[in-house]
């Protein structure tokens, strides 16, 4: 199988396991279901996956080696996605 297979494998899984669905909200406390809320409306598709594949995969480095793509070059995109998600979860707080 070659990488790129896997790596699209990968992500169809993660794709699925993490669709959107409100229900997911019945049992959290509020600013976890705010934060999820974010990840799922305020990103763009892309965004949402890579967040979600390195969160799930837990390692920098590894995600990096599995995607072809340089430590520090990951490591600035989830860095620009995580400002994204704290300045509309801090943006939500203020509205309520």
């Amino acid at each position: 199988m070659s990488e790129e297979r896997k790596v699209v494998g990968e992500y169809k899984a993660v794709r699925q396991d993490y669709e959107w669905d409100a229900s997911i909200f019945n049992d959290e406390p509020e600013r976890v279901a705010r934060v999820k809320e974010i990840i799922a409306t305020r990103l763009t598709e892309p965004e949402r996956i890579l967040f979600i594949m390195y969160t799930d995969c837990g390692s920098l480095r590894l995600l990096a080696r599995r995607l072809g793509l340089s430590h520090t070059t990951l490591n600035a995109e989830i860095r620009r996605i995580r400002k994204i998600i704290l300045a509309e979860y801090y943006k939500t707080a203020e509205k309520k």
